[in-house]
């Protein structure tokens, strides 16, 4: 899937919010061909709808839908709407082999879909490998998307490699050792 001399590497977050945060710190690093995709279960295509906007009042970030009305407690949003915003106008629901249906958007969308509509040609591992997920993470991603977990998953060339998992690093991404403790303590089965 990678072009000669790019990577990929995928990292899960709680929720959408901690995603698009990674998102807009990895298009702040304004490095070129560094292409952040997501992949979340069918609850992302709520979000898409959504636009981001500012509550001038408290300065807090919002989502409202879009058409909305202008108003909102306190006085009218405005809409700052940025790069990552039109992330999720590509949404596409596909079958990735190893994680089953997913919502993706971004490269991953054209990346694994196309002549077989909507399928991801080819075994588990070979799939999970080119979205930088070890196959024994699998499960751990599959139940974080059921939970509302979702991945960021970037393509980049391997010299930003450091840049591109420090900003993921940064930016909250889930500890998956930390996550699969946590599934096993609740007495999830994998």
């Amino acid at each position: 899937m990678p072009a000669p001399n790019m990577a990929v590497t995928t990292r899960l977050f709680k929720d959408y919010a901690d995603a698009m945060r990674a998102v807009e710190h990895l298009e702040a690093l304004s490095l070129p061909s560094v292409e952040p995709s997501i992949l979340g279960d069918g609850s992302l295509r709520d979000y898409r709808d959504m636009q981001k906007a500012y509550d001038p009042d408290t300065g807090e970030e919002v989502q409202i839908p879009d058409p909305a009305a202008a108003t909102a407690a306190g006085g009218v949003l405005g809409a700052a709407v940025g790069g990552s915003a039109g992330l999720l106008a590509g949404l596409g629901l596909i079958a990735v082999p190893g994680l089953g249906p997913v919502a993706a958007a971004g490269w991953l969308v054209t990346a694994l879909t196309g002549a077989a509509g909507g399928a991801l040609a080819g075994a588990t591992f070979g799939a999970l490998i080119d979205l930088g997920i070890p196959e024994g993470d699998a499960e751990i991603y599959r139940e974080g998307f059921r939970r509302g977990s979702v991945a960021v998953s970037v393509r980049f060339p391997e010299d930003y490699r450091q840049a591109v998992e420090e900003a993921l690093s940064a930016t909250g991404a889930l500890s998956l050792p930390d996550l699969r403790r946590q599934l096993q303590a609740e007495t999830w089965r994998h």
